[in-house]
């Protein structure tokens, strides 16, 4: 473009003809520029009017690209499949210890074993990275390679560590919710529901309260549909929820079945029993409080009441002297 205004500028103001052709030039191609676009589109739109009786050849589809969904899963299932051939038993108390904790999913095994992965070579390379940057000139290369081993092992076991959480809070929070499904339970069997039916109806009623709670409570419904004993499927939710709770109740529907007494009593003692369980457990933990309060009042405030009250005498007994 510089040019073409260079050369414009060289031009001496009485010869304006090649000007003038080159702007009919540029004018045309701007009109024509359209037409020669659309010519194609015109063809395409004849091309798919046209009757034609002969087969229209098959088209041949690009092949699919991997995506990154695809080769995750494929990650995740080899890493399943070469720890559970190298550990079984491990493997087992794993997939437990992740349904406990709400991963209900079949790949959660390879996921957390791909996750445990990723952190211990993840926290390795950054113990590296700051030992290159960031270590002192006396470190030694013992000291370096000691601090990067230690960095990849806590890396390697906090996922363990989160994973041990997520099951404390889910245990909280089926031990908060067990109660509520023990009352709507005993007003299921006195409106004359059966067992199965009152599961089923209080699974969906604890949807919003307690989700977990209820997604497990729905899994016990399948289970119920597809032929299991009620017996069987609450030894596998207790199993799940990792309560004792959980299996004194299908003890107790067991015994109250063979001994043919009131299923609405013994579901409201029990209920009533569960409670009285779950306030006794926050007094002991109210009374366990000043215990535990005692170590951060030593170690923080003692130091600074014996501070105030022993400064003032050192103050004055210099100032004496």
């Amino acid at each position: 473009m510089e040019q073409v205004i260079q050369f414009l500028a060289s031009l001496a103001p009485t010869s304006l003809m090649p000007v003038a052709a080159l702007l009919l030039a540029l004018g045309g191609g701007a009109v024509a520029w359209p037409l020669v676009m659309a010519k194609g589109d015109r063809n395409d739109l004849k091309r798919r009017l046209k009757v034609d009786d002969r087969k229209a050849p098959e088209q041949v589809e690009p092949a699919p690209k991997k995506s990154q969904s695809v080769v995750r899963e494929k990650a995740v299932k080899r890493a399943q499949e070469f720890y559970a051939k190298s550990d079984p038993e491990n493997v087992a108390r794993l997939r437990m210890k992740l349904i406990q904790a709400g991963y209900m999913e079949p790949r959660a095994v390879g996921t957390f074993f791909l996750i445990r992965f990723a952190c211990l070579v993840g926290t390795a390379i950054g113990a590296f990275l700051v030992n290159h940057w960031m270590a002192s000139a006396d470190s030694t290369a013992t000291s370096r390679w000691t601090f990067i081993i230690l960095s990849g092992a806590a890396g390697y076991l906090v996922p363990g560590l989160v994973l041990s959480q997520k099951v404390r809070e889910k245990m909280r929070e089926y031990r908060n919710g067990f109660p509520d499904f023990m009352d709507l339970m005993i007003v299921c069997s006195d409106a004359g529901m059966s067992m199965e039916a009152g599961i089923e109806r209080v699974s969906k009623e604890l949807a919003k309260t307690y989700p977990s709670l209820s997604q497990n409570l729905q899994l016990v419904s399948l289970e119920l549909r597809a032929g299991r004993s009620l017996d069987d499927a609450l030894k596998a939710l207790a199993d799940r929820l990792s309560l004792d709770e959980v299996r004194s109740f299908a003890t107790l529907l067991q015994q109250s079945k063979e001994l043919g007494t009131s299923l609405a009593g013994a579901l409201r003692v029990f209920s009533d029993e569960m409670r009285h369980k779950r306030m006794s457990l926050a007094e002991e933990k109210a009374h366990a409080l000043p215990a535990k309060m005692s170590v951060p009042v030593v170690v923080c405030i003692l130091p600074v009441v014996l501070m105030i009250a022993v400064i003032p005498i050192i103050v004055k007994m210099t100032a004496a002297q």
